[in-house]
């Protein structure tokens, strides 16, 4: 009998621990989007000003993952790593302690979310790349798509069991338990043995066709691409939270439940990937994914119902995991040859998060003059128009 994909790599001690601490660090960083979504709700009701959280967390990544990214790739990557979640720790029990004293504010909230979106861009580069270094070379594959399929189950679990902690003990509790969920990770990478210490730093030599990917012509048209979709997408994200908690009136284990069911979305796609992500069906499955997540976006701002709002988030589920793994996928095999591999990962995350943080400040403001339903409806049409242009290109390609 065949081993499943789970076999191989959790196999591995190693990526096994790894892979634990990660899942509980995702499960609380779930859990943290809802509390700090639910709380800003009540502190302001301006579609605007919780936007502004989406724009916040993303905003740092725009400035840091190049660079982090560049650094990891001298040698610096544990202590980079280590840095990074050590500031999320203690962003996040300063989250908790405000909100225990009953002293928190818009402008504390946004402050903190920002140092959270620190630590995300310090660490997402170098983080991506410990995946496929804790196991041998022919699993690499295999551990990539574990450690996504966790992350997939902590988008079910992690939203519901946040709805359920802010009903019950508060979104107090919600901030400490995902700044307890860091610690994992702080202790894995504090004892991991990694091989690219400080110590060799000088010792990777940088030459000038290392950059050289990041200036093709091919690979500008899919930083464009990246940065265009993402703009679009940010409607959704940005302004969920108005549409379920002000507008509709959910509670909160209603509102947990939204992200939930993106992850339900999410799950569906993954059902599906052995067939979406091959390469020949790649565009195909690419433009599907904007088309899916412009309808989620559309039923989004014409919803009045919850169980209305749970199809929309499910359907921008099943968009959202094909198009970011889809990007992400993109970006890493252009690297080919080049050195710089972490760097190239953060120019993805740069131009990834730059598109997502424009577009909820600007989709924010825009529901703001003239309310949720008109922006979810014009960022769906966008979403719309280019899935069905690139629907349109991939077509004529084959013909040709």
């Amino acid at each position: 009998m065949e081993d499943s994909i789970f076999d191989g790599p959790l196999k591995n001690a190693l990526y096994r621990t790894f892979w634990i601490c990660a899942f509980l660090s995702n499960m609380g960083t779930w859990i943290q989007e809802v509390a700090s979504s639910w709380v800003m709700t009540n502190l302001n009701s301006s579609p605007l000003i919780i936007a502004l959280l989406s724009f916040v967390n993303s905003l740092p990544v725009i400035f840091l993952s190049i660079p982090s990214g560049y650094f990891s790739d001298l040698g610096y990557r544990r202590h980079i790593l280590l840095a990074a979640q050590g500031l999320m720790f203690f962003s996040g029990c300063f989250l908790a302690f405000f909100a225990f004293a009953g002293s928190m504010t818009e402008l504390r909230l946004l402050i903190l979310s920002l140092f959270m979106g620190v630590g995300v861009a310090l660490s997402s580069p170098a983080f991506q790349s410990v995946l496929t270094d804790l196991v041998p070379t022919p699993m690499h594959a295999q551990a990539v798509l574990v450690y996504y399929m966790g992350l997939n189950i902590t988008r079910v679990l992690g939203p519901s069991t946040g709805g359920v902690i802010l009903s019950t003990l508060g979104p107090g509790a919600a901030f400490l338990i995902n700044s307890a969920s860091f610690l994992g990770l702080i202790f894995f990478f504090w004892k991991w043995p990694i091989k690219d210490s400080a110590q060799n730093y000088g010792k990777t030599k940088i030459n000038p066709d290392d950059w050289l990917p990041l200036f093709s012509l091919h690979n500008l048209k899919l930083w464009a691409e990246i940065l265009i979709v993402t703009f679009f997408t940010a409607a959704l994200w940005a302004l969920y939270p108005t549409r379920g908690r002000v507008e509709i009136g959910m509670d909160s284990v209603e509102y947990g439940s939204l992200l939930a069911f993106l992850g339900l979305g999410a799950c569906v796609s993954v059902l599906f990937s052995k067939k979406l992500m091959t390469a020949e069906n790649a565009k195909k499955s690419l433009a599907g994914s904007y088309f899916v997540f412009g309808l989620g976006t559309l039923l989004l701002g014409l919803a009045s119902e919850y169980y209305q709002v749970c199809i929309a988030m499910g359907l921008g589920g099943v968009g959202w995991l094909v198009l970011a793994t889809l990007m992400n996928m993109s970006s890493r095999q252009i690297t080919g040859k080049s050195k710089l591999r972490a760097t190239m990962l953060g120019v993805f995350l740069a131009v990834f998060y730059a598109g997502y943080a424009l577009g909820a400040v600007t989709w924010g403001a825009f529901a703001k003059a003239a309310g949720t339903k008109s922006s979810l409806a014009l960022a769906a049409l966008g979403l719309l128009f280019i899935g069905c242009f690139k629907f349109w290109l991939d077509a004529k390609r084959r013909q040709n």
